[in-house]
């Protein structure tokens, strides 16, 4: 693509995102640090889901200052219903190795920035465009999907290692100017609100004219879809342990993917076991935990990753063992479920199944 072109594009976008952009706290902030907590938070996650989480982190550690001097435990409660905890974690040990490394600041260079756990190319992009006004690119989905049908899928955004350099070299193109954040946001907002993956809505678009998918008559067919991996369907049964009003949760395993959060206890099982035998085994194996009348009721479905899980909830109360004191174990009344740091899994069974 020319310099020309790219030059005309480039006004056009940053003129209708002016104009048409959706209003977001993360937009209206300098604060480098504000701007990084809003990109974690954005990786594989919709804006409608970040929106609360973030305001109420920002209250929470408002400053790097803050976060780092936070235990992990405080930061996965504020993280708490968002999922990829891993996110949280690596937020965490960045603030750390800014106070350590950069004298509590964000680092302004791409290479610093991607030295940050949880940082790779577009996270580092981002922040540097967009905090610091660096012409660094960005490339997401969204964005690959608008470049495929700018350039009539000669650009096909499958990541494959020629193809991926392309979508670098042009993003990069499109970048060199004024206002790079702008015009990497105005290219993420693009490919999420017009250039959407299924009927994208050409009419409404500010580079129609320079467009090739759309010259085709069908702007739809680029990029070519990847395959996706098949989803795997998973059975689970969940305990819900009541006493009063308070329910029982225990702490995953280190080398869980949960650990640091507290969980409804649960396991995997096959198409026709007796999960309620199951459940029972677990708690008494694990904790010394006897249960009585595990009974089934609600069934919940949760998705993680490729991942489609079944939970049948058995409901039931404790006969016999110690709970109080133990630090894998836990009452918890609903009302404390909002500053308490729990799976999403979990969230979702309460929410179910607690009136």
């Amino acid at each position: 693509m020319n310099a020309g072109r790219q030059a005309s594009i480039r006004k056009a976008l940053l003129g209708w995102y002016r104009r048409s952009a959706r209003t977001l706290p993360w937009r209206s902030t300098t604060d480098p640090y504000a701007i990084w907590v809003s990109e974690i938070m954005l990786q594989q996650t919709q804006v409608a889901t970040v929106l609360p989480y973030y305001e109420r982190f920002l209250e929470r550690f408002p400053t790097i200052t803050a976060l780092a001097a936070a235990s992990e435990e405080e930061v996965l409660s504020a993280w708490s219903g968002l999922g990829y905890y891993r996110r949280a974690r690596a937020l965490l040990a960045g603030a750390k190795k800014m106070i350590r490394e950069f004298k509590a600041t964000v680092p302004v260079a791409v290479a610093d920035l991607m030295s940050i756990p949880g940082v790779g190319r577009y996270t580092a992009g981002a922040v540097a465009s967009i905090a610091y006004h660096q012409p660094e690119p960005v490339l997401d989905g969204n964005i690959r999907r608008v470049l495929a049908r700018l350039t009539g899928g000669r650009i096909r955004g499958d990541r494959t290692g020629a193809d991926e350099a392309a979508c670098w070299e042009l993003a990069g193109g499109l970048v060199e100017g004024p206002d790079p954040g702008d015009l990497n946001q105005s290219l993420m907002e693009l490919g999420a609100t017009v250039c959407t993956a299924a009927e994208p809505d050409c009419r409404s678009c500010p580079v129609m004219r320079w467009c090739e998918g759309y010259a085709s008559g069908n702007p739809g067919e680029f990029p070519v879809p990847a395959k996706r991996a098949a989803g795997v369907k998973v059975l689970a049964a969940v305990a819900v342990i009541g006493r009063g009003d308070k329910v029982l949760l225990e702490k995953p395993g280190d080398r869980s993917p949960l650990r640091g959060l507290w969980d409804l206890p649960a396991l995997e099982h096959r198409n026709g076991a007796d999960g309620s035998a199951e459940l029972a085994a677990h708690l008494l194996d694990r904790h010394g935990l006897e249960v009585r009348s595990l009974t089934p009721g609600e069934e919940v479905s949760h998705g993680i990753m490729n991942r489609r899980i079944r939970l049948t909830v058995y409901h039931g109360t404790l006969a016999r063992g110690r709970v109080a004191g133990r630090k894998e174990l836990c009452w918890v009344e609903p009302d404390r479920l909002d500053v308490t740091p729990v799976s999403g899994a979990t969230l979702k069974v309460l929410r179910a199944v607690l009136p």
